[in-house]
């Protein structure tokens, strides 16, 4: 019973901060921005009307030597992508984190301010996180967050978005048509079971990180018995079922998203050749 009601009044609240977020998206939308993050989020509404750019996944079909190529676009990544910063020139003009995970990860490593030196989007729950551990500065702009069981695509980001819990490339994706690139190529988004197949590298993550993440998961979803693999097999579904959405979306925005990795199990999107594309 009390389980019951709890969950209840979880409904209830979360339908209010729908609401509310609502409220303010509609006005954010017609240029009424009050914090400075919201103005900085504001800011970024079709700032790249036209254009095309780059969402760098940390699949292990990413090569170095093709971010190489990558000099001079307009490229998002994510996470831990400053791995290859030792091997390669190229840096993403925006970094993206959606996981308090991630960032104990960074942080463990020493390498937060080395993300920080680029704008960095996340949502409020990853900014408090950085909060705690440091100054966030106005390089950090946040998302407001709803939580749900299925993803839905985010019809206005000044609102508030609405987490894969699988990937961070939703947002990535989401963001892109937001800032309007009419031309959106996928690289290193090899969409296979990270605990299996891996990342980029022999090196993205220890055993450590997977370990807290796997711990991270199981009390937040009351599942002690869950395993890494079949946490891993969970979000490759559910970034499938997020992708199929986010194209469908995609379309009706008339945005083309293209699917640049090399290999990988992502069918979605339209595959291309990366070398033709920047060549």
């Amino acid at each position: 019973m009390f389980y019951n009601i709890k969950q209840s009044v979880k409904t209830v609240l979360k339908q209010g901060m729908k609401v509310w977020y609502g409220l303010i998206g509609a006005l954010r939308s017609h240029g009424i921005a009050f914090s400075g993050n919201a103005k900085r989020l504001l800011s970024y509404r079709d700032k790249y009307a036209g254009q095309r750019c780059f969402l760098v996944g940390n699949g292990p079909s990413l090569k170095v030597e093709d971010l190489e190529k990558l000099k001079g676009e307009v490229s998002f990544a994510c996470n831990i992508i400053y791995k290859v910063f030792g091997k390669a020139g190229w840096r993403p003009t925006y970094h993206f984190i959606s996981d308090v995970v991630a960032v104990h990860a960074i942080n463990e490593e020493g390498m937060l301010d080395k993300v920080l030196e680029r704008p960095l989007f996340s949502n409020k729950d990853v900014y408090e996180k950085i909060k705690r551990i440091r100054t966030p500065g106005e390089q950090v702009i946040y998302l407001n967050r709803i939580n749900q069981q299925n993803y839905k695509v985010s019809k206005n980001p000044l609102a508030y978005y609405v987490p894969a819990q699988a990937t961070v490339m939703t947002l990535m994706i989401e963001m892109a048509i937001y800032m309007g690139f009419r031309e959106i190529y996928l690289v290193g988004v090899d969409c296979t079971n990270t605990f299996t197949a891996g990342h980029f590298g022999d090196s993205y993550t220890d055993k450590s990180v997977d370990d807290y993440n796997l711990a991270w998961v199981r009390k937040k979803t009351n599942r002690p018995n869950l395993t890494l693999v079949e946490l891993g097999e969970e979000r490759r579904i559910r970034s499938l079922d997020a992708y199929r959405k986010l194209k469908e979306y995609a379309d009706q925005k008339q945005v083309k998203i293209y699917n640049a990795t090399r290999g990988g199990a992502l069918e979605v999107f339209e595959r291309v050749d990366f070398d033709t594309v920047v060549k």
